[in-house]
């Protein structure tokens, strides 16, 4: 069996693969775990950029339903993502996500937590919270509010309206589309970072996280969470996804 995650060492640049093309890279449990490894184990003193993305044309199909339950165990599917995308935005260098094919679900809640996401022409971009009978992680959305207009965050959350590399770009959602793989063009932009200084990239990125910030009160917005969670209908949602894509 392939490892979930590949991990390639370039000239200052390290990229992490998303290595599951036979579920289109799916957010499993397992996958998770490794990455948030690799995350702190692969990153050097030389390391100046880090490129995320996929295998096989795809970014990720977002959390894999095999690990999913539809009650308050599938806290514990959130929680690894917020893991991982905690990392991410920790990271003292630029983080770049290189997308092609589909980011779905908790992928685009990752590939959000980068500094600068670029994607090819067959991107696309879907939430499917509301279909599996979900509020969206509170945490998340407040960040996705952070970053995004409020029409793009409600077209994707509560309509679950898919949007196109095209859609994206005039969204904000990514910098760039690119023609072709968005990898190559992701590693000459972190490349080209390679010529500066570490402490005032640090500390830039760490000052430009600190204004995005803001307060909100997540008990009460977690609470309205945990009771969908468990809801019946939840349960019902999930088995009738699973069974639509033949799991």
């Amino acid at each position: 069996m392939n490892e979930p995650i590949q991990v390639v060492h370039g000239e200052g640049v390290v990229s992490f693969f998303l290595n599951r093309p036979e579920r289109r890279n799916a957010l499993s449990l397992t996958l998770l775990a490794r990455l948030s490894d690799a995350l702190s184990s692969e990153i050097r003193g030389d390391t100046s950029a880090v490129i995320v993305s996929g295998v096989d044309g795809s970014f990720s199909a977002g959390a894999d339903l095999t690990d999913l339950t539809g009650t308050l165990q599938d806290l514990g599917m959130d929680d690894a993502i917020e893991e991982v995308t905690l990392k991410i935005r920790d990271l003292p260098v630029p983080v770049i996500a290189a997308i092609d094919g589909p980011c779905l679900g908790g992928a685009f809640d990752l590939a959000l937590s980068c500094d600068h996401r670029i994607a090819s022409r067959d991107a696309f971009f879907q939430v499917p919270a509301t279909r599996l009978g979900l509020l969206y992680n509170p945490r998340s959305i407040v960040r996705m509010r952070q970053l995004l207009g409020r029409d793009a965050v409600f077209r994707l959350l509560v309509l679950g309206e898919r949007l196109d590399a095209n859609a994206a770009l005039r969204a904000g959602i990514v910098s760039h589309v690119v023609e072709g793989a968005s990898y190559e063009a992701a590693l000459k932009i972190a490349q080209a970072a390679t010529g500066n200084f570490a402490s005032a990239v640090a500390a830039t990125k760490q000052l430009l996280n600190a204004i995005d910030g803001i307060d909100y009160d997540p008990g009460e917005w977690d609470k309205q969470r945990r009771e969908l969670l468990s809801s019946p209908e939840r349960q019902a949602a999930v088995a009738s996804e699973k069974k639509r894509r033949g799991y």
